[in-house]
């Protein structure tokens, strides 16, 4: 499968001052098979990063995503699924097809 895929979020939940003892995994993709292009860029054109920004702004706003009743899990699925609308806020479009393209799996 072609596309991008954003992992790590081990990597966030343990930056966090909350007990991490949950066992779900999500994956934000952007299927397109040129999603990796306009992200990192080609020898033809300049990179359009839209799923990098989306972590760092998800990561922002970390605070008001998160409430204290929200277990792992819980926090898990909301990080994914901000990515995944920051990453649709971001990404350039055309013709629509990158956008629509990016989804949340549960691993």
């Amino acid at each position: 499968m072609s596309g991008i895929s954003v992992s790590g979020f081990d990597t966030v939940l343990d930056a966090l001052d909350y007990d991490v003892s949950g066992t779900a995994k999500y994956t934000v993709k952007a299927r397109a098979e040129y999603a990796v292009f306009v992200e990192f860029g080609s020898s033809r054109n300049q990179a359009q990063p839209f799923i990098r920004p989306a972590v760092e702004q998800t990561m922002r706003n970390i605070d008001t995503l998160i409430d204290d009743t929200a277990d792992s899990d819980e926090i898990a699925r909301i990080l994914a699924e901000d990515i995944a609308d920051n990453s649709r806020g971001n990404a350039p479009v055309d013709t629509g097809n990158l956008r629509d393209s990016i989804t949340v799996e549960e691993q």
